[in-house]
């Protein structure tokens, strides 16, 4: 990583205290869906993020959301815990993604098409893998706000513009351009906000999962899948969808169960 990176990455305050105490229920066994309602209502700001995520069509949520009481009893823990942890985000970051030729809003819509898609992929199958690939699924690019801001403070946007105008591998640019890829800024992020070690090695093995061991390798592997599905703008193509297929017959994951998650998506 370059000097501006890591001073980028050392810039980035904690997380939020009304965060970091839901992180602690949630990571508590004996804790309750209702030790976590009233942590998240404590903050107005808080309680209006999670609202307006959980009430994204794509999610699936029929009847609006109206209470966090309702987004924990519909979605689950694991979901608004996930939307927590985005709140952190929209707090910590000024967000400009210039260098990546989008805007803020698409970042948060493909941010969002992710965490769907991993979501209606894994609900019926794997739950429990929720946990680690809801956060994953919906923070791992975060990184690349970090990266934009260094590029600009270096006067090397041109690399990821190139990058992205001519279709070559973003993720290669990015380590040109400032010795890392989004993927290793957000662990290392991650790290420093002392969240699950799980997550943050299945982000940081998302790019390449055949470099971690075997047990470990299928949910980086559906990270990988997922984040092929998604564009950075959040479009979702023909030439996406196949490469993540790819991924998918590569590691052997379940392609039916995975067609049905997507065809949830593009219908909303």
């Amino acid at each position: 990583m370059t000097k501006t990176l890591i001073a980028n990455i050392d810039s980035i305050p904690a997380l939020p205290e009304s965060v970091q105490e839901v992180e602690r229920i949630y990571q508590d066994d004996n804790s309750t869906f209702e030790d976590m309602q009233k942590a998240i209502e404590k903050d107005p700001l808080l309680t209006a993020n999670i609202l307006r995520i959980a009430n994204a069509p794509m999610y699936g949520v029929k009847s609006k959301i109206s209470s966090v009481k309702q987004a924990i009893s519909l979605l689950g823990k694991d979901a608004v815990r996930t939307f927590v942890l985005n709140s952190a985000v929209n707090t910590s970051f000024a967000i400009d993604l210039s260098p990546y030729g989008m805007s803020k809003e698409q970042f948060s819509f493909a941010c969002e098409r992710q965490l769907a898609l991993m979501i209606h992929w894994l609900i019926r199958r794997q739950p429990k893998r929720l946990r680690v690939l809801g956060p994953a699924a919906f923070l791992v690019d975060i990184g690349r706000i970090i990266i934009a801001r260094t590029l600009i403070e270096d006067g090397k946007t041109s690399i990821i513009k190139d990058a992205m105008q001519n279709g070559t591998d973003v993720s290669k640019a990015e380590k040109a351009a400032c010795g890392a890829q989004a993927t290793d800024v957000t662990a290392t992020l991650f790290h420093k906000w002392n969240l699950d070690a799980d997550i943050i090695h299945t982000i940081r093995y998302s790019d390449d999962p055949e470099g971690t061991v075997e047990e470990e390798r299928e949910m980086a592997a559906e990270l990988k899948a997922v984040r092929e599905s998604v564009m950075p703008n959040g479009e979702i193509t023909d030439a996406s969808i196949a490469t993540a297929k790819e991924t998918i017959e590569e590691f052997g994951l379940d392609l039916a169960s995975y067609e049905k998650a997507l065809e949830k998506i593009l219908s909303v």
